[in-house]
């Protein structure tokens, strides 16, 4: 979850200039442009910029006023109280979806610590991480989205909907006052609503600060899902779905 000082430093030009190419970037920074694009799809991939054609630009609406070295180990804390909440909802012997989010691989300790647990996640890292704990690990295959370690694409759509889960935990990059969810990737949008469709309970993973914001691909409304789980109680936030913070 830590980025680089380039990273940072491209994440300070952003917030000043409001979007910058990756050729501007590669001479403010003297850094290669593959350089630049590899910092810019680490960045995106933590729902801090959004990738444009020919460069990027920072997600204000949901960064402003807040120093990076506070957002990154706040979201940390955030997203680990989110995954032990959830953990109540993990009972021995399921098959579980985890989908490409970083909120979501949170999960995977509290997934280990359960008998004959099956997992399935689109998230290499995810998945590494799984392995790594000892859980009987699916790595759905496919294609990198924009070079991550999510995969996506024909070959993952058409395993996806093969995989009939009892749980899916996901997230996404914000939700409006209206309930409803969005993300701006269209991919990992399109592999989550395949997700949605077999899961046999859906729990949706969301930290306050993304309340309230809308971006650019709409993918559901919570009243659909399951469960959504908080890192704490937002009154204003109303939804006939079952709540947990």
């Amino acid at each position: 979850m830590s980025i680089t000082k380039r990273q940072e430093q491209i994440l300070s030009l952003l917030e000043e200039q409001g979007f910058l190419s990756v050729e501007r970037l590669s001479k403010l920074t003297y850094t290669s442009s593959s350089s630049i694009r590899r910092d810019l799809t680490r960045l995106q991939n933590l729902y801090l910029i959004r990738r444009t054609h020919g460069g990027a630009s920072i997600f204000r609406e949901l960064n402003h006023a807040v120093p990076l070295s506070s957002r990154m180990e706040k979201n940390i804390a955030e997203k680990r109280k989110i995954a032990k909440n959830a953990s109540v909802l993990l009972r021995d012997g399921q098959t579980v979806m985890l989908d490409g989010s970083t909120t979501a691989g949170f999960m995977v300790p509290y997934i280990a610590k359960h008998k004959d647990m099956i997992l399935f996640t689109n998230n290499m890292q995810t998945a590494i991480t799984a392995v790594n704990y000892g859980i009987k690990t699916h790595c759905i295959g496919g294609e990198s989205v924009n070079q991550s370690v999510v995969t996506s694409g024909e070959q993952a759509y058409s395993a996806i909907v093969k995989i009939f889960p009892d749980i899916l935990f996901f997230s996404s990059q914000c939700v409006d006052y209206d309930g409803y969810i969005y993300d701006p990737i269209l991919e990992e949008n399109h592999i989550r609503e395949l997700m949605l469709k077999n899961a046999a309970c859906s729990v949706f993973l969301c930290d306050a600060e993304k309340i309230g914001h809308r971006s650019l691909y709409r993918l559901a409304s919570v009243n659909d899902i399951d469960v959504c789980v908080f890192d704490q109680e937002i009154p204003e936030f109303h939804t006939k779905t079952k709540v947990i913070y």
